[in-house]
């Protein structure tokens, strides 16, 4: 079952948003992280899964390759 994530973010990085998911939820998120990371102003996952998360972490951060 995939684990649901309720979080908010503001003035924050990709990666850091990433490494906080990673310890709150007990997900690996390395593959996902950035070489460059890049400065998110804000984002909100209400009831979203990872996979949700990520995807919306790349439209935010603009990064082309989004999963």
């Amino acid at each position: 079952m995939n684990r649901l994530i309720v979080e908010s973010y503001t003035n924050t990085t990709l990666n850091t948003i990433l490494d906080d998911i990673s310890k709150k939820y007990k997900i690996d998120t390395t593959k996902d992280r950035l070489d460059k990371d890049v400065p998110i102003e804000e984002i909100k996952f209400k009831y979203r899964t990872y996979s949700e998360c990520v995807k919306m972490l790349y439209k935010s951060a603009g990064v082309v390759n989004a999963i």
